[in-house]
Order: C-alpha cells, then structure tokens, then sequence
C-alpha cells in the first residue's frame, strides 16, 4: 500500500507533464501549386476593396438581378505571347452561384457580369482570356450588387470575400 501512494505523486506529474507537452505542439498543412506559366496578375489595381457604391431600396425592384455597373480590372502580365488560360473567380456563394456574399445568410450579395456586358459569373467558372503579342491582358468585369428577395430587403453594409485566380491546362 504505501508503494502505491509513493507512486501516486509521480503519476499525477507524468499525466500533467504530457498535458504539457501537447499544448507545446500543433499541426500545420502546407499547401502549395506549381503552374506552368510566368502571368503576372494584378486584381483590382492591387486594391484590397472594390466600393460598389451606394444603393437605395427602390433600386432592387427584381431579386437576384445586378444593380450597379463598378468595373473590376483584372491585368495579366509578363505573359508568353498570345498565352491562352482561364481568370476563375471563387468565393461564398448559396444556391445561386452567381451570387457572392460573406455568408449564405445574408440578404444581399454581389454579382459580377463578364466583359460582353452581359453573361453573369459563377462560382469556380472558368472565363477564357488570351494575352495579346506583348504578354499582356486587361480583362474587366463589372461588379454590382443584388438581393436575395425583394420583399425581404435589409439596409446595411454588406461585403463578400471573392479570389480571381489566372489558371492554365
């Protein structure tokens, strides 16, 4: 018996040793692409933000219809001539996957509609561009905002987190 309470002390420091030990440790996942071309991009001139302006309520009179013309300039450079790829737009979307948003619950969102004027982006889409001669590319599309449900519009500042990605294969 009195082996088993000597014992007990150096238990109880071993248990909160490894305690210890685990809170010191964390695990990481690397992620990394190699792509097979030397583009540059350059998204929004390297602004962070894109103002889409301002709107009132009365301006959204059909849901899930883009309000707004802002443009959004995408630049590829140091291309090899006439490089032909794919600009990928990602980001938060709900069913609709034309709709960016900061999350699926918010009643409004944003949409982006392609070079044409009239073709509306989705989700992960791939939207063909070809470098000119000189490696170059400017490629914009015009971004704007919509509503979910025109009975159910919510004023406030909304945001969505979108990623434009220059893609070859």
């Amino acid at each position: 018996m009195k082996k088993i309470i000597t014992l007990a002390p150096v238990a109880l420091i071993l248990g909160l040793a490894s305690n210890v030990q685990a809170a010191t440790q964390g695990d990481v996942t690397l992620r990394g692409t190699i792509v097979d071309t030397t583009c540059e991009i350059t998204v929004n001139n390297g602004a962070a933000e894109l103002n889409v302006g301002s709107f009132g309520k009365t301006a959204f009179n059909t849901a899930k219809k883009q309000v707004g013309q802002e443009p959004l300039q995408v630049s590829l450079t140091q291309c090899d001539a006439e490089e032909q790829g794919n600009l990928q737009v990602t980001g938060i979307v709900g069913a609709d996957s034309e709709i960016f948003m900061s999350n699926t619950g918010e009643s409004a969102g944003f949409m982006l509609t392609a070079e044409d004027g009239t073709t509306q982006i989705k989700n992960n889409e791939a939207v063909p561009v070809t470098a000119d001669a000189d490696g170059n590319l400017t490629y914009t599309f015009q971004a704007g905002m919509t509503v979910m449900d025109i009975a159910d519009i919510v004023p406030g500042e909304y945001n969505a987190p979108i990623k434009i990605s220059y893609v070859t294969n």
